[in-house]
């Protein structure tokens, strides 16, 4: 096909494909099912918040910003969303988290900080499901620890000597099944135990064997 002239191309077409599919996935519905009930007032949907974050990345973004800089001139006319503003995404980002647990491990006197969230662990496995992405009969599921390196306030210093989180990923296949954060000054084998049988269990309460 030769497009000789058109005033609406758009360098991001292809997304559209990919949100269309979300929509015969039905994921559009699971967000709206499984998360917080928004006021009746609200202008945008769980599935407008999440299909403009997650299209910054199919895009080739890396910043929260891009949507109201480099991508909102090509994705405002969109017929499957309607784009907030980043500060309406992180807002609404934030209502999805949960107080930092502040554990200790039995044979020290160090305080640890633990992000744990089932919620969002149990919302990405609905939707991996529905998008078919663990429908192996083999399943080998992979738990690693990943350094974060950031700035933020409540970061502590890593092994690496540099400022971060330290996440408990697991991982099956390419796809990420289980998050939980850790502050950068706990080391890997923390509380390790804890967080694998926290991992099993949604897993099991999915039943993903």
């Amino acid at each position: 096909m030769k497009i000789i002239n058109s005033p609406h191309i758009s360098p991001f077409g292809g997304l559209n494909f990919v949100l269309e599919e979300f929509e015969n996935k039905k994921i559009g519905q699971i967000l709206q099912d499984h998360l917080p009930l928004l006021p009746n007032q609200s202008k945008y949907s769980w599935k407008d918040i999440l299909y403009s974050f997650w299209s910054i990345y199919f895009c080739g973004g890396d910043c929260i910003e891009d949507l109201a800089g480099n991508f909102r001139h090509h994705l405002k006319n969109n017929h499957v969303l309607n784009v907030p503003s980043p500060d309406r995404v992180l807002d609404r980002f934030k209502e999805l988290s949960k107080n930092k647990a502040l554990l200790k491990s039995p044979r020290g006197k160090s305080i640890h900080e633990f992000s744990i969230n089932e919620d969002v662990n149990s919302l990405n496995l609905k939707i991996l499901t529905s998008l078919n992405a663990l429908s192996s009969k083999a399943l080998t599921l992979d738990y690693d620890n990943t350094l974060m390196f950031n700035n933020k306030a409540d970061s502590r210093h890593t092994y690496k000597k540099i400022q971060g989180y330290s996440l408990g990923v697991g991982i099956i296949g390419n796809n990420i099944v289980y998050v939980e954060n850790r502050n950068g000054n706990s080391s890997p084998g923390t509380l390790q135990e804890e967080t694998l049988g926290r991992m099993f269990s949604l897993l099991d309460k999915h039943c993903v064997k």
